[in-house]
């Protein structure tokens, strides 16, 4: 009975971990699904206007009426116990959220530590957001106000079921989510009547949307005076490709650009601060592109007559609103009165914060205007005329200059009505997806726990076969006698195995079963631990047991026919008749093949070095080596133990032992090795982050991350842009780099799903060149730079840089691989992943030169990341300017070296979990040796008892015992740890002080409990 209780606690062991894991791998997978339809809902299409705004009308169109529900969505922040914590803000109209007031979804309520009806019930939330508008925060003519806020009452919480949980993005962790009644947050953002989403319960074709889509949802006027048809946008500039269209629709068609310039000037007379249009005719006459029409109010004023030469200043900005003053060399052509321009009224556009103030001097603009300048004649025009020009200029002269990332025109007109049939609601913006598709794919070939679990579990599953085979091989020894006598009566071999056979298999069956509940316990305490102890891993918690029938049968089947598989051989093997005397010394073929095996691991072990660290060839270095040593201990044993000769000696006799034992023997020594591998190498691959110059790649030299809910559109870099931004007193020698974001799923090791569109960040190549981020590997020839090739899109393909583990583990990717994403206007681009970096802060983004992010992302002109680097002892000081400074964006600053770590923590998690079952392993490890053990004490009592009679004392066998049984987990001990530092050889330096300490505590502790173990035993 005690031989079949260790058999069945083996097999129950080997079941539940197989079950476990593959429920586990079920569990988490089905979690994720859950999770997608809990922040999904019933939605089938989301309909999202990245550019502009819908009108909220759309929705009540027969398309969408009664299975749709219109959403103004934006970014922000709040404020709780001096942390910002950046959250989703959703306008809805269906949650019954009055004006004034909020509800939160439970992350958030966890977050702020806030219960629906305690005393916190109705407390203020002060929300801050975007001052978004109708106009584009990255154009020049705006209030210099990027944020507003609003208070508002904490009205409750809306749970996970009733779509609190809503988020847009494929990822496991749980938003942080406002509600906020739809209506109040348009105005709060200064956009009545405006959504940006359409969440819809039912699939919704381009080509329905199309159907119904009209210019005028998008924000397009088109206005008819009887003289001719105008078309202006709400947000002031039309987008370039809509211009384009039209104009190419509309050969007639006369485009116009309105804008301030700094001044008009011919001599050393000069007028601040005026409005000029460009347009290509005036008056139905085209205008060359040198030529002019001043108002017969800035001739006279300037003294300037026809034919005279006048020249135009203005600012311009190419990138984060860095301001130049370019010139515009030009001609007088004609002179017009003041009064034709003024009759004309839309002829100048209306900028928010510059037409509807009552002086010049409260103009409300980003532009560094000089109040000073501005004279009581211009405040006396401004009074009369307000933004009537006092120029004209030719557009083809200044399209290029003037023209932005959100339109080149402002205005469009045509003596006839407009063919707007080429007009198109992708050109605004205008997307749709289908996310429950995409959501699914990515939550079921996101990360799969089942292999990962079999895998750290195997160990553990191999150990429970050792600990299966041991028992059964020591109960067939004890029962040999009885197997002789059945064999003496006449039963043949096939008879006695299936009598043994079928005398095990209820054991194996019940132990099964029992095996299938200890799984899903073991299953319900990894998903339990996968939420809190090892939360690294998953960084989100309330996964939920899902036990599936077919990892259950599954589980079931493959522990019931390894079992019997095992049973059957150990029968069958312990009828056989082997020949007592062996005489296997010396075997040349055998020391060849431990030669080749010791060369094969130094070639092995070569090209892992060069290879710096590559994963897979340190996993077979490290096999190699325990492979290597056991040929050679077998070798050894074998040797020794069958060597012939006359004499008696105590040495002898241990070889002897082993000799006798080597099956068990090697059973053994590679339970233990494995084992001690798995625990040290977890040990020795963890990695400190005292040491900067360990950092470096990583971090690229940076010291500080800074991240916004409010893009930053000043330059950073530049003294003007500190000014702006309140950061005058950064320190003179800081190096910053600003990042452009294009926001979609999350790739880094922090996110579950399977990612198919990671965030793709535009950064400036030429400055990343200078950092100290290095390139793992590339698709360019060697010697090039990798920096500057990423620089040059071929063929509508745009290159871009990756972490090497995204490539790999993320995106399942190779080098040269395309992703495709849709530009601001619909149009596909395809991103080649055309190198990797080293680990580093970056990962889970694509990196793409700037230049080329804003080809692609042209209405993507702010910084949402910036990179700051300072000196070692200025970063705390650094870190806390930034906060305070740029409170209102909503920043988070954190070191680079945190960041890095946050990265880290997922692999630092994986070994806590590998470390904690391969400890379980080495446990029934242990333990089968000591079996073993016991059982070579037990065959050789007759031994021990001959040993007594030639005058061996009871010390001296003792003695003798140990030092046999010591051989194996000494030399099981040393292979391990020297097999687990093949895997950080190159790196040892870098080992932590503290890591090398506890391992070789570890190493004594474990020596001294074999030892004492064995000892114990005997």
């Amino acid at each position: 009975i005690r031989f079949y209780r260790l058999i069945a606690l083996a097999v129950l062991i080997m079941v539940a971990v197989i079950v476990g894991s593959l429920a586990v791998g079920e569990s988490v997978r089905s979690t994720l699904v859950q999770r997608v339809y809990e922040r999904l809902g019933d939605t089938e299409t989301i309909l999202f206007s990245k550019n502009s705004f819908l009108e909220s009308s759309l929705i009540h169109n027969p398309l969408f009426e009664g299975h749709a529900q219109g959403i103004l969505l934006s970014n922000g922040f709040i404020s709780d116990a001096g942390r910002l914590i950046p959250v989703m803000v959703w306008g809805v109209d269906d949650k019954e959220i009055s004006l004034g007031g909020v509800k939160i979804n439970p992350p958030l309520a966890e977050e702020l530590k806030y219960q629906s009806g305690s005393r916190s019930e109705g407390k203020d939330i002060v929300l801050r957001l975007p001052a978004t508008g109708l106009v584009p925060s990255g154009s020049l003519f705006v209030t210099d106000n990027y944020t507003t806020s609003a208070r508002l009452a904490l009205e409750g919480i809306i749970n996970a079921e009733d779509g609190g949980n809503l988020n847009l993005k494929n990822e496991q962790i749980l938003p942080y989510n406002i509600f906020v009644n739809r209506t109040e947050l348009a105005s709060i953002l200064d956009i009545e009547g405006r959504i940006n989403l359409i969440l819809c319960n039912t699939t919704v074709s381009y080509a329905d949307f199309a159907g119904i889509w009209h210019p005028s949802l998008s924000g397009i006027k088109e206005n008819s005076n009887g003289e001719f048809t105008e078309i202006t946008s709400e947000r002031v500039f039309i987008q370039s490709d809509a211009v384009q269209t039209l104009y190419n629709n509309n050969p007639a068609s006369n485009r116009l650009f309105s804008y301030l310039v700094n001044s008009i000037t011919i001599g050393n007379r000069s007028i601040p601060y005026s409005f000029a249009t460009a347009t290509d005719r005036y008056k139905g006459r085209m205008l060359q592109e040198n030529e002019v029409i001043l108002s017969e109010y800035a001739a006279k004023r300037i003294g300037a007559k026809v034919n005279d030469s006048i020249r135009l200043t203005y600012f311009v900005s190419k990138d984060l609103k860095a301001l130049s003053t370019d010139t515009l060399y030009c001609r007088v052509g004609q002179i017009v009165p003041l009064g034709e321009l003024f009759a004309d009224k839309t002829l100048s556009a209306d900028f928010p914060g510059l037409s509807d103030v009552e002086k010049c001097t409260d103009w409300d603009s980003d532009l560094p205007i000089n109040m000073d300048l501005i004279t009581k004649e211009d405040e006396d025009y401004w009074a009369q005329y307000r933004t009537t020009p006092k120029v004209i200029v030719s557009y083809r002269a200044i399209y290029e200059k003037w023209g932005n990332a959100y339109g080149s025109a402002t205005a469009i007109r045509n003596e006839k009505p407009f063919d707007s049939s080429g007009l198109d609601a992708s050109m605004f913006g205008v997307q749709i997806i289908y996310p429950k598709e995409l959501g699914l794919s990515a939550a079921r070939n996101g990360v799969d726990f089942s292999s990962l679990f079999l895998s750290l579990g195997f160990f553990i599953i191999l150990s429970a076969i050792l600990l299966m085979l041991v028992p059964l091989s020591e109960m067939m020894y004890v029962r040999r006698n009885e197997i002789a006598l059945f064999s003496a009566l006449g039963y043949p071999k096939k008879r006695i195995t299936g009598i043994l056979w079928r005398e095990s298999a209820p054991v194996v069956f019940v132990s099964s079963l029992i095996g299938i509940v200890v799984g899903l316990l073991y299953t319900w305490l990894i998903l339990v631990l996968l939420g809190s102890l090892w939360k690294g891993a998953t960084h989100t918690g309330g996964f939920v047991l899902f036990p599936n029938a077919g990892s259950i049968l599954t589980g079931f089947v493959a522990g019931i026919a390894i079992s019997l598989v095992l049973l059957r051989v150990a029968i069958v093997r312990a009828l056989r008749n082997h020949a007592s005397n062996r005489k296997i010394t010396n075997n040349p073929l055998r020391r060849k093949l431990c030669v080749a095996l010791a060369f094969t691991l130094a070639t092995i072990f070569s090209v892992y070095w060069a290879a710096a660290n590559a994963i897979s060839l340190f996993v077979v270095a490290g096999v190699l080596l325990i492979i290597t040593a056991a040929c050679w201990g077998n070798y050894v044993v074998s040797r020794r133990g069958a060597a012939q000769s006359g004499s008696f000696h105590i040495p002898k006799l241990i070889w002897a032992n082993l000799y006798a034992n080597k099956k068990r023997v090697l059973l053994s020594f590679f339970t233990l090795t494995a084992g001690v591998f798995i625990v040290f190498s977890v040990g020795l691959n963890r990695r400190g982050f005292t040491d900067n110059a360990q950092l470096a790649s990583g971090t690229g030299g940076y010291s500080l991350w800074c991240e916004s809910s409010v893009p930053m559109y000043h330059n950073i870099a530049t003294q003007a842009g500190r000014d702006k931004l309140a950061l005058s007193d950064l320190p003179e020698d800081t190096r910053v780099i600003q990042i452009a974001r294009y926001s979609a799923d999350d790739a880094s090791c922090l996110n579950l799903n399977k990612v198919s569109q990671p965030t793709v960040l535009g950064i400036d190549m030429d400055l990343l060149k200078t950092a100290d981020f290095e390139i793992e590997r590339s698709m360019y020839p060697a010697g090039e730079s990798v920096f500057e090739a990423v620089q040059t899109a071929t063929d509508s393909i745009y290159p871009v840089l990756i972490d090497e583990t995204v490539l790999m583990w993320g995106l399942m990717l190779n080098l040269g691989d395309t992703i495709s994403y849709e530009n601001g206007t619909g149009k596909k681009v395809y991103l080649q992943l055309a190198g990797t970096l080293k680990n580093s802060i970056f990962q889970g983004n694509v990196l793409m030169d700037k230049r080329l992010f804003s080809e692609v992302w042209n209405e993507i002109t702010g910084s949402e990341i910036a990179l700051f680097k300072v000196n070692e002892q200025e970063t705390e000081k650094t870190k806390r300017l930034l906060e305070q400074a740029l409170n209102e964006y909503g920043v988070r600053v954190t070191t680079t070296a945190q960041r890095l770590k946050e990265f880290n923590s997922v692999t630092d998690a994986y070994l806590n979990i590998f470390l904690t079952l391969g400890s379980l392993g080495l446990l029934l490890g242990i333990m089968s040796f000591i079996i073993v053990v016991r059982k070579d004490f037990v065959s050789r009592r007759e031994q021990i008892s001959l040993l007594h009679s030639l005058g061996f004392t009871h010390k001296r066998i003792e003695k003798l015992l140990v030092k046999e049984n010591r051989i194996v987990p000494l030399y099981a001990i040393v292979t391990g740890v020297l097999g687990s530092l093949t895997g950080v050889v190159s790196g040892l330096l870098n080992v932590s002080v503290w890591i090398w300490l506890t391992t070789l505590l570890l190493t004594a502790l474990l020596v001294l409990c074999v030892i004492g173990l064995v000892r114990f035993k005997i």
